[in-house]
């Protein structure tokens, strides 16, 4: 039972991690790219849904990432379980500190899509994205070490 659920449990958090990655990774090169490279009002107009259905694909799969992991490494001992749960849980206070604040901005109603803030948050929103993509890789790294 316990090497079945071992198992399973690496499964998930690999799969999750996979797609948490993937996901993360495509909106930092393609997505918010091109993003910035059309006119603002539009780049606001589209990073609103796709944030929205973003955060239901990210948190999700973060989660369940962290769960195998945590439960991999209560079944095996094995320290790259345990470093791979707590990075990959990190992303969500991340998301909630630093990143929620810009999102917050962005989503307000009343932000000028034409001025020049909605531009800087655009931009600083894309770099700290980057720091998910980034722990979403050192975390499937990790599980293959």
């Amino acid at each position: 039972m316990s090497s079945s659920l071992l198992l399973a449990s690496k499964l998930v958090s690999k799969i999750s991690t996979a797609i948490f990655t993937g996901g993360a990774v495509f909106c930092s090169l393609v997505e918010h790219p091109a993003r910035l490279n059309i006119d603002k009002r539009s780049a606001v107009k589209q990073f609103r849904p796709s944030l929205k259905r973003a955060i239901l694909l990210q948190s999700t799969t973060s989660s369940l990432a962290f769960i195998g992991s945590s439960l991999a490494f209560y079944l095996e001992k094995d320290k790259k379980w345990l470093y791979s749960s707590i990075l990959i849980l990190s992303v969500i206070p991340y998301t909630l500190f630093f990143i929620m604040p810009t999102n917050n901005k962005l989503l307000d109603t009343n932000l000028d899509p034409d001025s020049s803030e909605t531009k800087n948050l655009l931009e600083k929103w894309g770099l700290l994205h980057w720091v998910r993509s980034l722990a979403g890789l050192v975390t499937l790294v990790l599980m293959e070490i």
